[in-house]
């Protein structure tokens, strides 16, 4: 399944040594919404997210070379070993893992349209249908094992 999401923000960037256009995306994944902020010195048209693949696609077009970009993604979101594609096509990428997210650094020359995905190993949300069965079970263990005698 391929959820669209829609960017809420425009605001010149500051997190890059040059100018860029900074873009927050909602990424909604099961009961929640994650924000993903990406940073770049060219038009960053749409971003996707693929929960089977563990996949983010970020969708681009420039007319110049010399596209640089910074991806801050989640590791609730997708987390893991993250592998880069651009159409398709694994690049090197530098990924700088933070507390609450990744943040993928990427430098290319193409002109035009650009898909460029990042793949994630894990995706958290998937265990959120488990964590109320535990909860049900915490607390009855919590109200049961006062009452036994041993």
């Amino acid at each position: 399944m391929t959820v669209p999401a829609f960017a809420q923000q425009v605001i010149t960037g500051k997190g890059l040594d040059h100018p860029g256009i900074k873009w927050t995306w909602n990424i909604k994944a099961e009961n929640y919404t994650f924000d993903v902020v990406t940073v770049s010195n060219y038009d960053m048209s749409n971003v996707t997210f693929n929960k089977q693949n563990k996949q983010l696609d970020f969708y681009g077009n420039s007319s110049y070379p010399d596209k640089i970009a910074e991806l801050d993604i989640p590791k609730n979101l997708i987390g893991g070993n993250l592998t880069v594609l651009q159409d398709g096509k694994p690049i090197s990428a530098v990924v700088a893992p933070g507390t609450d997210s990744n943040t993928v650094m990427l430098k290319f020359n193409q002109t035009g349209a650009i898909k460029t995905s990042v793949i994630g190993t894990t995706y958290l949300p998937e265990f959120s249908s488990i964590v109320p069965l535990v909860m049900v079970l915490a607390v009855s263990m919590i109200l049961l094992v006062p009452k036994l005698k041993f």
